[in-house]
């Protein structure tokens, strides 16, 4: 696990990936960067869209995406929140 904070390098490539809505690339990032355990990584393409519009409501430097990225995850049953549904 990365600990302090992420390098600049980083950054830009997870702001890359949530601009471009790579919920593949996320995943694969996820896995290189974060080493999300086996179960995590096989989850479903739902499952990483997910996670994708959350961060991108969550990060501050996406505030442009926010509404859209928010819209997104309301059509699909889920909130904002990185702990909700």
């Amino acid at each position: 696990m990365m600990q302090g904070a992420p390098s600049p390098e980083y950054e830009a490539r997870l702001r890359k990936i949530l601009a471009d809505r790579d919920w593949q690339g996320l995943r694969e990032f996820a896995r290189t960067e974060n080493q999300v355990p086996d179960d995590v990584y096989a989850k479903d393409q739902h499952f990483w869209e997910v996670m994708l519009h959350k961060l991108i409501c969550n990060r501050i430097d996406m505030l442009n995406q926010h509404a859209q990225a928010a819209a997104w995850l309301a059509e699909h049953g889920s909130t904002s929140d990185i702990g909700g549904v």
